[in-house]
């Protein structure tokens, strides 16, 4: 065998210079360090998602804790700032202490004498908070009354309403009189005309003996004198009343109207925070919104329901567990005997009766029959001259 002849001229050149695909270029990309930030490692360990789950049931108990006191809280400082409005309230427009009484007269059916030793043996004791001249010998009289609280005077801003019942009770002369609100205490006072002119009053009505009148002043807190006397003075003035005085005085607006003003604004900011607490609370607290009933009413309806049952003595029919068979639909057995195709099921098996039996059926059969009575033989199918035969065969 000859041999292969090989490549004829020179080799081919390979490739020159460097290879045109270029590598990676700067330090490798570092990788992750640690384990990843946004997984929960509950949801890899068992333990740790109970311990999880624990710590958001504690924490949600404790914020719903402090809502809760947060709310009871701000509703009980709704009911305090309602309360002081309403104090504040009737400070403003009713009145406060009240000096003197009007609703009774010892001396009614006195005559002055009968007065004078009425007084005298000290029959006057009880009625020392009059103001009246019962027991002064004198056609006026006057109090020390004292007004709080202390206050700068700024007019009619700072002044306070005083309401005065006056009765007359004298029987001859004027009626005329003046009443009026002194500053400091009842000594010698100067002449109504220089008060303030709100502060007296005059009045000249002809009054019968036991009537009532009745005016408003208005004065400055502080300590006060109001004295009340007759224009004209009575003659030979004795221990007999011929005047009588209640005074009502009111707290200074000026004071009470501003701060119960400001107690109902605080109640409404209360409120504002009281419901918004209480939205909050039930939106943590029942997430799927609230149930319309409570766990307790509905234990309580069923078992009124279960007694409704039982008075009424309704039998509870309850099938077994591990019933399998379905509820057919269709007539009852009742309605199936008195239909019509039963009634024809009956004839054609009354026919089929009276075939004459095979030759071949066991005696043993007869005598199984005998053991029946006629009505089960009638109610198997049997004719009555089957019965009769079988019975005398």
């Amino acid at each position: 065998m000859a041999p292969v002849d090989g490549p004829s001229g020179p080799p081919v050149a390979g490739p020159s210079g460097s290879p045109d695909v270029a590598g990676p270029s700067g330090p490798p990309i570092a990788g992750p360090s640690g384990p990843p930030k946004d997984v929960n490692p509950a949801q890899f360990d068992p333990l740790a998602e109970i311990e999880d789950a624990r710590a958001r049931r504690k924490g949600r108990e404790e914020r719903l804790e402090g809502l809760e006191k947060k709310r009871n809280s701000a509703r009980i400082n709704v009911y305090l700032f309602l309360a002081l409005t309403v104090i504040l309230g009737v400070f403003s427009f009713f009145p406060g202490p009240i000096h003197g009484d009007v609703s009774d007269n010892p001396q009614a059916q006195m005559s002055p004498n009968e007065a004078e030793a009425w007084v005298r043996d000290g029959g006057d004791s009880d009625y020392r908070d009059k103001i009246w001249d019962g027991s002064t010998n004198a056609s006026s009289a006057h109090m020390n009354i004292y007004i709080p609280p202390p206050l700068p005077d700024m007019g009619s801003t700072s002044a306070v309403r005083v309401d005065v019942t006056f009765i007359s009770y004298r029987n001859s002369g004027s009626t005329d009189f003046k009443a009026g609100m002194f500053d400091g205490d009842c000594g010698v006072l100067p002449a109504h005309e220089s008060l303030h002119e709100d502060s007296w009053h005059l009045s000249e009505e002809d009054l019968p003996p036991g009537e009532r009148v009745e005016f408003t002043l208005y004065t400055q807190p502080g300590k006060k004198c109001i004295l009340v006397e007759w224009v004209e003075p009575v003659e030979n003035p004795g221990t007999l009343a011929t005047m009588d005085i209640e005074v009502a005085i009111y707290w200074p607006r000026m004071f009470t109207v501003p701060v119960g003003l400001i107690t109902f604004l605080m109640a409404g900011f209360a409120f504002i925070g009281a419901q918004k607490t209480g939205k909050l609370y039930k939106e943590i607290k029942y997430p799927e919104g609230r149930p319309e009933k409570k766990v307790e009413d509905e234990v309580l309806e069923a078992a009124e329901t279960e007694q409704q049952g039982e008075q009424l003595g309704v039998p509870e029919v309850e099938a077994p567990e591990d019933a399998d068979t379905e509820v057919i639909d269709g007539p009852s057995l009742a309605e199936a005997a008195a239909s019509p195709e039963q009634d024809d099921a009956a004839a054609i098996d009354a026919e089929e009766s009276t075939e004459v039996a095979p030759a071949d059926e066991p005696e043993e059969a007869e005598n199984a029959a005998s053991a029946w009575t006629d009505e089960q033989l009638l109610g198997a199918g049997w004719t009555q001259e089957q019965i009769d035969a079988m019975r005398n065969g």
